[in-house]
Protein backbone atom coordinates (compact mmCIF):
# COMPACT_ATOMS: atom_id res chain seq x y z
CA UNK A 1 0.00 0.00 0.00
CA UNK A 2 0.91 3.72 -1.05
CA UNK A 3 1.79 6.25 1.56
CA UNK A 4 -1.06 8.45 0.24
CA UNK A 5 -3.10 4.91 0.29
CA UNK A 6 -2.49 4.42 3.75
CA UNK A 7 -2.92 8.28 4.62
CA UNK A 8 -6.46 8.21 2.70
CA UNK A 9 -7.27 5.00 4.63
CA UNK A 10 -6.21 6.35 8.04
CA UNK A 11 -8.21 9.43 7.62
CA UNK A 12 -11.16 7.39 6.86
CA UNK A 13 -10.96 5.64 10.05
CA UNK A 14 -10.37 8.83 12.08
CA UNK A 15 -13.79 10.26 10.56
CA UNK A 16 -15.34 6.82 10.88
CA UNK A 17 -14.69 6.38 14.34
CA UNK A 18 -15.36 9.82 15.53
CA UNK A 19 -18.13 10.36 13.67
CA UNK A 20 -19.83 7.41 15.30
CA UNK A 21 -18.65 8.66 18.58
CA UNK A 22 -20.75 12.27 18.36
CA UNK A 23 -17.80 13.87 17.14
CA UNK A 24 -18.92 16.58 14.48
CA UNK A 25 -17.02 18.32 11.54
CA UNK A 26 -15.06 21.22 12.53
CA UNK A 27 -15.99 24.46 9.78
CA UNK A 28 -14.75 24.35 6.75
CA UNK A 29 -12.77 20.57 7.02
CA UNK A 30 -15.46 19.49 4.07
CA UNK A 31 -13.66 22.39 1.77
CA UNK A 32 -10.84 21.71 2.98
CA UNK A 33 -10.31 17.94 2.61
CA UNK A 34 -8.86 17.60 6.11
CA UNK A 35 -10.04 15.20 8.43
CA UNK A 36 -10.68 17.76 11.53
CA UNK A 37 -13.23 17.68 14.23
CA UNK A 38 -14.66 18.26 17.39
CA UNK A 39 -16.37 17.28 20.36
CA UNK A 40 -17.85 19.50 23.24
CA UNK A 41 -18.95 17.48 26.59
CA UNK A 42 -19.42 20.95 28.29
CA UNK A 43 -16.54 21.03 30.25
CA UNK A 44 -14.08 20.67 27.67
CA UNK A 45 -14.01 21.23 23.75
CA UNK A 46 -11.42 18.64 22.21
CA UNK A 47 -10.54 18.67 18.47
CA UNK A 48 -8.52 16.34 16.79
CA UNK A 49 -7.45 16.97 13.09
CA UNK A 50 -5.31 14.17 10.85
CA UNK A 51 -2.06 15.05 9.55
CA UNK A 52 -0.64 13.68 6.68
CA UNK A 53 2.62 13.75 6.47
CA UNK A 54 3.38 11.62 9.91
CA UNK A 55 0.93 9.02 11.38
CA UNK A 56 -0.33 11.67 13.86
CA UNK A 57 -3.40 12.72 15.32
CA UNK A 58 -3.38 16.91 16.60
CA UNK A 59 -5.84 16.45 19.74
CA UNK A 60 -6.29 19.83 21.57
CA UNK A 61 -8.39 20.16 25.01
CA UNK A 62 -9.54 23.71 25.32
CA UNK A 63 -11.21 24.82 28.90
CA UNK A 64 -14.52 27.10 28.74
CA UNK A 65 -11.67 29.95 30.14
CA UNK A 66 -9.45 29.37 27.31
CA UNK A 67 -7.12 27.87 28.38
CA UNK A 68 -5.70 24.54 26.26
CA UNK A 69 -3.56 21.64 25.75
CA UNK A 70 -2.08 20.64 22.68
CA UNK A 71 -1.30 16.48 22.28
CA UNK A 72 0.36 15.17 19.62
CA UNK A 73 -0.10 11.20 19.45
CA UNK A 74 2.19 9.51 17.04
CA UNK A 75 0.15 6.45 16.71
CA UNK A 76 2.29 4.45 14.47
CA UNK A 77 0.44 1.00 13.72
CA UNK A 78 -1.89 1.73 16.77
CA UNK A 79 -4.57 4.32 15.23
CA UNK A 80 -7.63 2.30 16.73
CA UNK A 81 -6.04 2.02 19.98
CA UNK A 82 -5.30 5.71 20.22
CA UNK A 83 -9.04 6.46 18.94
CA UNK A 84 -10.72 3.98 21.11
CA UNK A 85 -8.76 5.91 24.26
CA UNK A 86 -9.54 9.49 22.65
CA UNK A 87 -13.03 8.17 22.37
CA UNK A 88 -13.35 6.16 26.37
CA UNK A 89 -12.44 9.72 27.75
CA UNK A 90 -14.34 12.29 25.56
CA UNK A 91 -17.53 12.10 28.21
CA UNK A 92 -14.72 12.50 31.37
CA UNK A 93 -12.35 14.94 30.22
CA UNK A 94 -11.97 18.20 32.09
CA UNK A 95 -9.67 21.00 33.35
CA UNK A 96 -8.92 19.32 36.46
CA UNK A 97 -8.29 15.55 35.48
CA UNK A 98 -7.13 16.47 31.94
CA UNK A 99 -3.18 15.17 32.94
CA UNK A 100 -4.79 11.76 34.17
CA UNK A 101 -6.68 11.27 31.20
CA UNK A 102 -3.71 12.01 29.17
CA UNK A 103 -2.25 9.04 30.98
CA UNK A 104 -5.05 6.49 29.27
CA UNK A 105 -3.99 8.01 25.78
CA UNK A 106 -0.24 7.12 26.86
CA UNK A 107 -1.11 3.54 27.46
CA UNK A 108 -2.53 3.19 24.20
CA UNK A 109 -0.10 4.93 21.49
CA UNK A 110 3.34 4.35 21.37
CA UNK A 111 4.59 8.27 21.35
CA UNK A 112 2.26 11.05 22.69
CA UNK A 113 3.95 14.59 22.87
CA UNK A 114 1.84 17.34 24.86
CA UNK A 115 2.56 20.94 24.86
CA UNK A 116 0.35 23.57 27.26
CA UNK A 117 1.51 26.87 26.22
CA UNK A 118 1.78 28.56 22.62
CA UNK A 119 5.33 29.00 22.71
CA UNK A 120 6.14 26.16 24.52
CA UNK A 121 8.21 22.89 22.91
CA UNK A 122 6.50 19.74 22.63
CA UNK A 123 7.34 17.34 25.35
CA UNK A 124 7.40 13.42 24.86
CA UNK A 125 4.66 12.34 27.58
CA UNK A 126 5.74 8.67 29.53
CA UNK A 127 3.82 6.55 31.76
CA UNK A 128 4.20 7.09 35.11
Amino acid sequence: MSDDELHKQNERRVLERLREAGWDMAEGASTLDLASLFYDNGRMVAEVEHHYERQELLLTLTSPDGRQVTVYPVYGDSLETTLDSIVGFQDRVTPDNFQEVLGELVAACPEVYVQEGEDDEPRLLVRE
